[in-house]
């Protein structure tokens, strides 16, 4: 049996802020009691083991203290695979040899992540020790010195496979790394429906067959569009559609992939409006003509944001561009489904198949001393290393195989999508009260032309990040050694 869904779909989210500026962070639980022999060493060169790499630093007992890694929708049951038995044992032999305790729990609701955060740590009493956020809540409080930088721990590997180089990039600012996550989590694609497929000619599996051969292009998903959008009545009106979507999801994947994106990031760390560049026109263009020839289903009259969810399980469109995490609304969807990596343009040079990350980051309080801030890296360490007995690259696999339909979507399309070359980096998140919506909106609407709102919105866009590149700047300069 499988391991269970719940334990990882999420798999991450978030991002906050911090410093090792404050001291204390108040009575941490059984961290700063004195007690127990918690004697750090540094390991010896060639050494094996947890937790012993080379150049790591190490802790013979933790002294019994407790940490808790907090987010909003952890389930607390144990999967029966073999996998999720394994870990549990793993963690449990960890916590025993090196006498701590250590759980992920939700802790608090999406809503008030940033909230609860920012409020622990400046009152120097911060309900977890290591916290998930979501991207796009890290900016303000990074500003605020609330995030203690991880590089100043030398039980902490970043140079290590495990570690998210997406979110270790993102993080990465001055001369510190301010956030971290073991996870790459699988994010938007392509659903689509076998029966519908196979009804207009198409062979039910080729989307993943098109995708293993490098040939999942823009000019096929055309083929297929002009194919799946049908008047299956008769009556002179579309009434099956090739796709539906939310405009939020669409669109940054057209960009995506045509190598284009909303906010970029140069050699000297700086923050770009790249709505701008010829990429991104193309992809906004290419992806409204879809639009405008009538292949993807208008959103009904008064219908909610997130009414494609049900449009694609009732069988009025073929296709759905969204996230793995909404697979939950076709659970009891009658047709069998697909999942591929959205298409792309194939003129383009060195242009691949591109999902658009927004992974979670895990940040630490800066309020905890350097001694408590080692034990907790330590810990945290052994927590997220590879079960015995699994390989790291596949473990992940078995949390999603029951929710999806076939093993070619989890083996195939979510493992391209945790690898590095299909990743388009975003970093419009790390820009304060910036949102895509601004320009996703009213073009998807139609109320005006993707040209039209790129030059509507530039002066707007280039003042925020212009304003956000002085405050980064000035972050980096004050905590640069």
């Amino acid at each position: 049996m499988r391991l269970s869904t719940k334990k990882m779909i999420a798999m991450g989210l978030a991002v906050v802020l911090t410093v090792g500026s404050l001291t204390g962070c108040g009575d941490t639980p059984e961290s700063n009691n004195g007690e127990g022999n918690a004697n750090a060493t540094a390991a010896p060169s060639g050494e094996e083991g947890q937790g012993s790499s080379t150049g790591k630093k190490t802790f013979d007992d933790l002294g019994g203290m407790t940490i808790t890694i907090g987010d909003w929708y952890t389930s607390e049951e144990v999967g029966e695979s073999d996998f999720a038995k394994a870990t549990e044992d793993y963690r449990k032999e960890i916590q025993e040899k090196y006498n701590f305790n250590i759980a992920r729990k939700t802790m608090y609701s999406y809503t008030d992540q940033q909230e609860t955060y920012v409020n622990g740590v400046m009152s120097n009493s911060p309900s977890c020790q290591l916290f998930y956020l979501y991207q796009e809540f890290v900016s303000a409080p990074l500003m605020k010195g609330l995030m203690y930088n991880l590089k100043d721990l030398p039980e902490l590997d970043f140079a290590e496979e495990k570690w998210n180089p997406t979110v270790t990039e993102i993080m990465s600012i001055g001369n510190g790394i301010w956030g971290m996550n073991p996870e790459s989590e699988p994010r938007g694609g392509l659903f689509f429906n076998k029966r519908m497929l196979k009804e207009a000619g198409i062979p039910e599996d080729e989307p993943y067959d098109l995708q293993a051969s490098g040939d999942w292009t823009w000019s096929k998903f055309e083929e297929y569009c002009k194919k799946l959008t049908i008047d299956a009545d008769g009556d002179g009106k579309t009434d099956r559609y090739a796709l539906a979507s939310f405009s939020k999801y669409y669109l940054p994947m057209c960009a995506a992939n045509n190598n284009a994106t909303f906010v970029s990031r140069n050699d000297k760390g700086e923050y770009e409006n790249a709505t701008g560049t010829p990429e991104f026109l193309e992809a906004m263009n290419w992806g409204m003509d879809i639009y405008d020839k009538g292949y993807i289903m208008p959103k009904p009259d008064g219908a909610a944001w997130d009414w494609y969810k049900a449009a694609f399980r009732d069988g009025e469109v073929a296709m759905q561009t969204a996230e793995v995490y909404e697979i939950n609304a076709f659970s009891n969807m009658e047709d069998d489904w697909g999942f591929v990596m959205f298409p792309y343009n194939e003129k383009v040079e060195g242009a691949t198949n591109k999902t658009t990350p927004n992974d979670n980051i895990i940040v630490m309080p800066s309020c905890f001393d350097q001694d408590t801030a080692e034990k907790i890296a330590f810990a945290y360490d052994l927590y997220t290393e590879a079960t015995p007995g699994f390989e790291l690259d596949d473990a992940w696999k078995e949390t999603y195989y029951e929710q999806f339909k076939d093993e070619r979507a989890v083996d195939e399309t979510l493992q391209m999508m945790t690898e590095v070359e299909h990743k388009q980096t975003s970093f419009l998140p790390m820009i304060s009260d910036l949102d895509y919506g601004d320009f996703c909106y009213s073009v998807y609407a139609g109320a005006k032309k993707p040209q039209q709102q790129i030059e509507a919105i530039s002066s707007k866009w280039d003042s925020k990040i212009s304003d956000m590149n002085k405050k980064y700047a000035n972050f980096a300069a004050s905590h640069s050694k």
